[in-house]
């Protein structure tokens, strides 16, 4: 079930994010891109591009990537891969084994050659989906540390002088990821590694350098020259960090270098906008590189910082789930409150039904009548007078008027409740006037059969009254027929007459009083009996079906824990400004999404088939079925409610004040909600990358917010970037809803300003003198290109 939700509140932000991108051209990148990714330390990287910009580029279809790994890869229909050697080598001469090993396989560099041109193939057959075929940028993608980026020059040329004969120009970046925290065994030897990389770099990036191979091969082993003529290899290289320039490490800091990677091809690729301000600055790469290069002759490097403000629409999503499965069942419970002759009537144990039954299976009362045509042994009241009841009965009749009840009364009742089954019947009340009952459902259902003493009118509860009744009342009846039976005959109160001869007449009055009375009272015990029998069949069917029931409601709960505990685990990590009273501000927002579906489609809307239908048929398929259909009905009816479509900014605003009415504050002004987004954006698009700024000779900067240019915080933030004036800023127009990202980029500093390379060349020295080889030739011939 944690997936199922993990999938629908992932569905609801990619969702928002492409109603906008569906009129935001923005999004997409102009001319085709290659990403190349060059050993195993960037396959996480390459998982999290991958996913960043299918998230963010409409044309994100387009996109190939290739792979160049020595143990494992992914798969995926736009990524291609290409097996280094890796097995069996040196630890100390893995460098330089590993590039040993890729010349001295000719089948292999075949291979990557006809893998490079099937991915060349593959960009004009995605084509279409770009505006312009005259250009491909090249984005190749290295960890510094990775023993494979060796081969960069080899893989990298190799790639560009195939695309070289399908497109005009092509254009190649490198990002070189650094990992700066010491969390392994062995940050020595990796930075090393790191090191050496670094070393081959600023010749790759010299003005002079050159390289000419025999790379290119074809299928009957031909070979052909690669050459590249004077001058860098790499147009730019951004260098990206876990620490920033302030020194700090964060848990999300290779994820953010990840969105920069894709954001900073974004932001030179974009495709150009129809409503361009001139107050927009949209970037240009030359004058970067221009900006950047300054009047240095040496190589200079980019890093890049990363900041977004987003609206937590996953926790919103899954606040927005568990709200409306609060409001179902609410909504549930508030049907179980009816009055108890209304639920009795509905299980069929109303007055009216008890009669019916006893008209069923009694005979009637008026057939009392018939005992007394019983011949009595005398019809003297002057013989019977003095005798009690019990004594003239036995008297009179002989036992003849017991066996006559028992015959015709006692005997055919009794007979009749023996075969008596009225499971069906129960059932068909509880399932028809209440289970399957629109108006009431299964939580009436629930609460109705149970015997708690909390639940409200429920049905169990009267039944056990009625049998504690019946029984009370049963007793006392037959502590008046013992009574009776003691009474004199003369001192009963029937009509008597004392004139002469009124004898006979005296006798008739007390034989109709005596049946009418004594054996009225044994109708009445026999009617006690009736009830007692059907109340216990009610007893026994309804306790199955409430611990049937029962099953189906810890379904219910198992449900309601789930998205309880999901909601709130996602604001775990919440920030504390943009991620504040979403339980609170989306309960009023469901609330009245609830009150209008319900003017819609009536009171009890929850119960018809375009939401849940029938609860008990849609849980017999599991806690997993019935969390299915509720995210299925919030996609539906929920989420897409313009409740949920507001503008950032007003959204956030609302939500920041939601508690002012019931809390003693201050209210949050939007100028203040600026300031606070501001300096967020400010705080935390700080430079991936920690230079000495004292030994920097040139630091150029330029920066660029992500958002709806026609937004108010857009306007107000250009506006104080503006009155700072320090670097160039610029806003990519993105009619956007969801959130604001800030992307710094920084550019003009050497390798020998970092404080990595700073620390690290005593481990590289340490090493080299130690027998280690990390260069397929001496450093100091430059003859390792």
């Amino acid at each position: 079930m944690r997936e199922l939700l993990q999938k629908y509140a992932n569905t609801f932000s990619l969702e928002l994010e492409r109603m906008s991108l569906s009129e935001n051209e923005q999004r997409s990148v102009n001319h085709p891109i290659v990403f190349l990714f060059l050993g195993d330390l960037v396959t996480d990287a390459l998982k999290s591009i991958i996913t960043i910009n299918e998230e963010k580029w409409q044309n994100s279809s387009g996109v190939l990537y290739f792979h160049a790994y020595q143990t494992a890869t992914i798969t995926n229909p736009n990524v291609l891969s290409f097996q280094l050697p890796g097995d069996g080598l040196d630890r100390k001469e893995q460098r330089k084994d590993l590039y040993k090993a890729f010349y001295h396989n000719e089948n292999q560099l075949i291979n990557l050659n006809q893998t490079f041109r099937k991915l060349s193939t593959k960009i004009a057959e995605y084509g279409k989906v770009y505006s312009s075929l005259k250009k491909v940028n090249l984005c190749v993608v290295t960890a510094i540390d990775d023993p494979a980026n060796i081969l960069i020059q080899e893989c990298t040329l190799l790639l560009k002088s195939i695309l070289q004969e399908s497109f005009r120009l092509v254009e190649v970046d490198l990002y070189g990821l650094m990992k700066e925290k010491q969390d392994g065994d062995h940050y020595a030897l990796s930075t090393s590694l790191g090191i050496s990389f670094f070393k081959e770099l600023d010749v790759y990036q010299r003005e002079d350098y050159t390289f000419e191979k025999e790379l290119q091969i074809t299928e009957d082993h031909l070979r052909l020259m690669v050459s590249h003529p004077p001058s860098p290899l790499f147009d730019l290289v951004y260098l990206l960090s876990d620490k920033n320039e302030n020194g700090l490490i964060s848990s999300d800091s290779m994820k953010h270098n990840y969105e920069m990677i894709s954001n900073l091809n974004l932001l030179k690729n974009r495709k150009m906008i129809t409503d361009y301000h001139e107050k927009m600055d949209s970037y240009n790469h030359q004058d970067f590189k221009r900006g950047m290069k300054g009047n240095t002759r040496e190589p200079v490097y980019a890093s890049a910082g990363f900041a977004k403000v987003n609206r937590p629409n996953k926790a919103i999503a899954l606040h927005a789930a568990h709200l409306f499965f609060q409001e179902m069942l609410t909504a549930l419970k508030a049907a179980s409150s009816e009055p108890r002759e209304k639920v009795l009537s509905l299980f069929g144990l109303s007055e009216a039904s008890f009669q019916k039954y006893v008209h069923e299976c009694m005979p009637p009362v008026a057939q009392l009548e018939d005992m007394t045509g019983l011949m009595g042994t005398t019809n003297s009241y002057q013989t019977v007078k003095r005798m009690s009841l019990k004594e003239a009965e036995d008297h009179l009749y002989e036992g003849g008027t017991e066996r006559f009840f028992s015959v015709n009364f006692e005997e055919p009742v009794r007979e009749y409740l023996r075969g008596l089954d009225l499971r069906s019947t129960i059932n068909r009340f509880l399932y028809e006037n209440v289970i399957n009952h629109e108006q009431y459902g299964l939580f009436a259902a629930y609460v109705w059969t149970s015997d708690s003493i909390d639940a409200e009118s429920s049905v169990m509860k009267e039944i056990t009254k009625m049998q504690r009744d019946t029984k009370h009342d049963c007793l006392e009846a037959e502590a008046r027929l013992g009574q009776l039976y003691q009474q004199t005959v003369d001192s009963c109160e029937f009509k008597k007459s004392y004139l002469p001869f009124a004898d006979k007449k005296n006798y008739s009055s007390f034989v109709h009083y005596f049946f009418d009375t004594v054996y009225g009272l044994k109708y009445e015990l026999l009617r006690y009996e009736v009830k007692l029998a059907i109340l216990k069949q009610y007893q026994e069917v309804l306790e199955e079906n409430h611990a049937y029931i029962r099953t189906k409601m810890e379904l219910i709960d198992q449900v309601e824990s789930c998205l309880k505990q999901a909601a709130t685990e996602s604001l775990y990590d919440s920030d504390d400004e943009l991620d504040q009273n979403i339980a609170e501000y989306y309960a009023d927002m469901i609330s009245q999404i609830t009150a209008k579906l319900k003017e819609k489609y009536g009171d009890s809307f929850f119960s018809d088939e375009r939401f849940f239908g029938n609860l008990l048929s849609l849980l017999e398929n599991g806690s997993h079925a019935l969390l299915k259909r509720l995210l299925y009905v919030c996609n539906r009816e929920v989420l897409t409610a313009e409740e949920f479509h507001r503008s950032f900014e007003d959204e956030l605003l609302e939500r920041a004040n939601v508690k002012t009415h019931y809390e003693n504050r201050d209210i949050l002004s939007k100028e203040d909600l600026f300031k606070q987004l501001y300096q967020r954006l400010k705080d935390h698009s700080s430079i991936h990358i920690e230079v000495l700024n004292y030994t920097q000779d040139h630091r150029y900067e330029e920066k660029y917010f992500f958002g709806d240019f026609y937004s108010k915080f857009m306007s107000y933030a250009l506006e104080k970037e503006h009155e700072i004036r320090q670097c160039k800023v610029g806003c990519a127009h993105e009619k956007k809803s969801s959130g604001i990202e800030k992307l710094a980029i920084m550019g003009g500093f050497q390798l020998k300003d970092l404080m990595y390379y700073r620390n690290g060349e005593k481990y590289y020295d340490a090493y080299t003198k130690n027998g280690y080889v990390f260069h397929h030739q001496p450093m100091e011939t430059n003859s390792i290109l």
